[in-house]
């Protein structure tokens, strides 16, 4: 079986943050990722790490095609130069100082890459965050209890009032037969 993401969802904060205006500078659009992402079939290799590790490097090499279309390259550095944290995914633009951080969570790491969110926001390192989770667990993977989903991730950032901006994508969808 394989994975059909159907559904994309997003949350922007902090409110009247334009995405669009950052994504744009990197070559994309928001309208653009959710595009690239839905209606995408992911497979699953049935290797012993589980399907949602399988859609997690799937989902990177995916944005990494997506953000290289575009224009802009990859960013091997991290949040921060005294730590390292590096994100599942990292993007710069030439002449902009500041780098676009992807995390894709299907384990309970959410809360983390928050944190990893702001410290790159207060090193000035991070233009943007985007973090993609589940819509809903037990679609993706309903023995995994522990799997964030998007609606939690979006309180946790609501508590936190802050400035830094994020961009939190929940992704849903299908279990669909293989093609022979």
């Amino acid at each position: 079986m394989n994975f059909k993401i159907s559904n994309v969802e997003h949350y922007i904060s902090p409110p009247g943050l334009n995405v669009d205006e950052i994504l744009n500078a990197y070559g994309t659009s928001l309208a653009d990722m959710k595009n690239a992402l839905k209606n995408t079939v992911f497979i699953h290799k049935n290797s012993n790490k589980g399907f949602q590790m399988d859609l997690a490097k799937q989902l990177e090499e995916h944005l990494m095609i997506l953000f290289g279309t575009g224009g802009s390259e990859l960013y091997v550095g991290g949040y921060s130069p005294t730590m390292r944290e590096k994100p599942d995914v990292a993007i710069s633009r030439k002449g902009r100082p500041k780098k676009i951080f992807i995390e894709i969570e299907f384990r309970p790491n959410e809360h983390k890459d928050i944190v990893k969110f702001l410290i790159g926001y207060k090193k000035q390192t991070l233009e943007l965050g985007i973090l993609i989770v589940a819509m809903n667990r037990e679609v993706i993977n309903k023995d995994y209890s522990t799997m964030p989903e998007y609606n939690k991730c979006i309180q946790t950032i609501e508590e936190l009032h802050s400035d830094c901006p994020i961009l939190v994508m929940g992704i849903d969808g299908r279990w669909i037969p293989e093609q022979s």
